[in-house]
């Protein structure tokens, strides 16, 4: 039987109250922390495309709301097909780690998101942030790759593995979608892999 404030129980003709304490806590971290597994990418351990999408979406709206600029940088290891099936799919999948771990360093602000968008393709969510200064933060980006020194021999780029980077910048305005700057990032990116890899464009 339960008792409530409503309903009290009588004894020895006296009202007595029942009152329970339940620690929430534990559960609660266990929700949060099934909540986060589930925007994780697995391999990399950066955010998945779903929270990516959730992401971009609640930065453009935010972005919108206070008239700033927002940057995405769609990012593509070149040839990395080649190094897969050089070195096999597991040693492919360290080095996809290892350029996970490399681009959180390059998100340090509670603006900006790094996410596996598939297969080998990254992208970079930045916030309030310009051309310029996405530009200066993505060259910085292409030479901490080029450093990891993770060997793709059969490369037509360099011997090294090396990454393509299109990048798009917008103020998001009503009536726009944030699709328009995937769609932009995307086609820059074509662009960068036209020109020759291993370069930003935007």
């Amino acid at each position: 039987m339960v008792y409530d404030a409503r309903h009290p129980l009588k004894y020895d003709q006296q009202n007595y109250f029942v009152i329970t304490h339940q620690n929430i806590t534990e559960r609660k971290l266990a929700e949060q922390k099934v909540r986060d597994l589930a925007r994780m990418d697995g391999l990399t351990n950066i955010a998945n495309r779903r929270y990516f999408d959730e992401f971009l979406n609640a930065e453009w709206r935010r972005c919108l709301r206070l008239e700033l600029p927002i940057s995405l940088a769609i990012i593509d290891l070149d040839h990395f097909k080649l190094l897969n099936d050089t070195y096999g799919h597991q040693h492919g999948d360290q080095c996809l780690i290892k350029i996970g771990k490399l681009l959180k360093q390059f998100v340090n602000r509670s603006s900006d998101i790094c996410a596996r968008y598939g297969g080998e393709e990254f992208a970079i969510v930045l916030g309030n942030t310009s051309t310029t200064e996405a530009q200066a933060l993505l060259a910085s980006l292409l030479d901490e790759i080029a450093h990891l020194d993770i060997a793709n021999p059969n490369s037509s780029v360099q011997p090294y593995l090396t990454a393509s980077i299109g990048l798009a910048t917008l103020h998001p305005s009503f009536g726009l979608h944030e699709n328009i700057l995937v769609h932009q990032a995307d086609n820059m990116l074509y662009k960068a892999k036209e020109k020759g890899r291993d370069r930003i464009e935007s």
